[in-house]
């Protein structure tokens, strides 16, 4: 139910900036683009693990697929499914929203932070309630510097904080890289649902 009413109301978002605004594939700050896609897609390290559990990560690739919304010359707005694929032995799945800010420090550097819920985490898939949190700092939206925090109660006695580091692609390089990591993504999900 979660993660169907994200995905309306990313849709219903999507539906309402076509028609009443001019939509751009990526944002080039020439003034007349009033919202345009995310595409990031981010390969990221962990440097800093705290775990109550067994689930200690070593490589997560994220694609996040959104819609930003041109408030004025500085910042955007906007809400984005995240998908995330990560290793620590096998290869597990995050499913979450986040809600984007972008502020726009000149018309080549950009700082995006995003808040959002992992709505689940495929080795808890019972009684998961997840917070994660993600800092970027982002060269024309087309590759960027983002570290995230992920804070997942794992069951009732237990809880995972994982701080990582890594390279984000937007623009159209995350779209290639969206559309290769769907389908692995796609192949790890229904792996880690099976084992």
């Amino acid at each position: 139910m979660k993660i169907s009413s994200g995905v309306f109301s990313i849709v219903l978002l999507f539906i309402v900036s076509m028609v009443s605004a001019e939509v751009c594939i990526r944002y080039d700050r020439s003034g007349t683009c009033t919202s345009y896609p995310i595409t990031d897609f981010c390969f990221g390290l962990p440097v800093s693990q705290s775990s109550d559990t067994n689930i200690i990560r070593d490589l997560d690739m994220t694609t996040n697929l959104g819609w930003m919304f041109v408030l004025n010359e500085s910042f955007d707005l906007g809400p984005s499914l995240f998908f995330s694929a990560y290793r620590n032995g096998g290869w597990h799945s995050q499913l979450g929203i986040r809600a984007n800010l972008r502020y726009h420090l000149d018309n080549e550097f950009n700082l995006d932070l995003s808040p959002g819920l992992i709505l689940t985490d495929s080795p808890f898939p019972d009684g998961f309630v997840g917070y994660t949190v993600e800092f970027c700092v982002g060269w024309k939206d087309w590759v960027g510097l983002a570290t995230r925090l992920d804070f997942v109660d794992t069951f009732d006695s237990g809880h995972d904080q994982v701080l990582q580091i890594g390279l984000r692609f937007g623009s159209y390089g995350g779209m290639g890289l969206t559309a290769a990591g769907a389908i692995g993504g796609g192949i790890a999900y229904m792996k880690s649902r099976m084992d």
